[in-house]
């Protein structure tokens, strides 16, 4: 059975890491990209809530196992309900796909911006490219 005051643990932390990313998003981006550059933005505010979330998951894992002596992670029928293997998992395998993919595809996604928009040349015309870019550095 699930421990459903973990449920409101981890809605409630994932909604405050969120609101914290994107203050921090607004607070601190360049005034010329006030409407502008959401797709940098987003991942800005995701990777705020990645980091925040590896750092939460820790407390989370021991809270979900405090209740029985002997847990080792696999008996989640016993330990709390939480299989927190499949969320380490999915976070350690989050931040290598955020830091090696993503994220340098939004700098060269971002960084192509000459401000040539409206004489002919588009930024977003060939993303594969940026992609294969990215991946060559």
């Amino acid at each position: 059975m699930v421990d459903i005051f973990l449920i409101c643990v981890i809605v409630v932390g994932f909604f405050l890491l969120a609101v914290i990313g994107l203050y921090l998003v607004v607070k601190y981006q360049h005034p010329d990209d006030k409407n502008d550059a959401y797709i940098p933005k987003l991942v800005v505010l995701l990777g705020f809530v990645l980091a925040g979330g590896t750092v939460f998951l820790l407390p989370l894992d021991v809270a979900n196992n405090s209740n029985f002596a002997g847990c080792e992670g696999f008996n989640t029928a016993v330990c709390g309900g939480l299989n927190m293997v499949l969320f380490w998992d999915i976070i350690y395998w989050l931040i290598p796909a955020w830091v090696f993919i993503l994220i340098p595809f939004c700098i060269f996604y971002y960084e192509a911006d000459d401000g040539m928009l409206m004489a002919g040349g588009s930024v977003g015309a060939k993303p594969k490219t940026k992609l294969k870019k990215g991946l060559c550095y």
